[in-house]
């Protein structure tokens, strides 16, 4: 298993298993390395770092044999209600079909709303094509289904639900600002490269000090 921090007003947290710290001083933003545990029932919980206050208390989680986790801690810590919560993602690690490789998106901010997210070779023109969006509709602290699509160079764009007013002016010299994430090689952003047989996961989440501008952590590799 890991962890990714994803609430942007959180302090350092700690991830105890059956009352051991195994991820100590998490950071917002910053993936955990894999860890490995037990296949049996374990106590959870998720602590501000080296104090006893308890945000998440999951008794019995179980573990399967042979199974990758990535944790998500979500939501604002100083939320009056809901505050930090954690979702169990199971990572993919079944090969896709030749010549294909696989990607899951998790919209992490937890303030953005639905967004459409569109993964399409580069060099999509949008003024002369009607794209639909490869994920429609993800709602905040939620992951994607994996997406199996051939190998190869890929832009990927984030737009608010619905709206296709950025994709429609991509003519422009640099991203519109209607784009809350733009990986198509403007403005110093790559455009990522996937190879056959990789299985990645791409994480939105807020920017640092800015709760309403968005960013994505590099890609997770979940396999190959």
């Amino acid at each position: 298993m890991r962890v990714v921090p994803l609430s942007p007003d959180s302090p350092t947290l700690d991830l105890v298993i059956d009352n051991k710290v195994v991820f100590g001083g998490m950071t917002y933003g910053v993936p955990t390395a894999f860890a490995s545990v037990t296949a049996i029932n374990h106590d959870l919980k998720l602590n501000v770092t080296s104090t006893s206050q308890n945000l998440i208390d999951h008794t019995a989680e179980t573990f399967a044999a042979g199974t990758s986790y990535t944790y998500l801690v979500t939501g604002f810590f100083s939320a009056s209600t809901g505050g930090v919560q954690t979702s169990r993602l199971i990572d993919d690690h079944t090969v896709a079909d030749k010549g294909n490789f696989k990607l899951r998106v998790v919209n992490g901010s937890p303030n953005s709303g639905q967004v459409d997210v569109y993964i399409v070779p580069t060099n999509t023109d949008f003024t002369k094509t009607i794209v639909a969006p490869t994920i429609g509709g993800l709602a905040s602290n939620t992951p994607s289904a994996y997406q199996s699509l051939a190998s190869g160079g890929y832009e990927i764009f984030v737009t608010r639900g619905g709206d296709y007013s950025c994709l429609a002016a991509q003519q422009l010299p640099s991203p519109p600002t209607a784009c809350l994430i733009n990986l198509n090689g403007l403005d110093g952003t790559a455009v990522p490269s996937f190879q056959a047989g990789q299985n990645r996961t791409l994480i939105m989440l807020n920017q640092v000090g800015g709760l309403g501008s968005y960013t994505t952590l590099p890609m997770l590799a979940d396999l190959n």
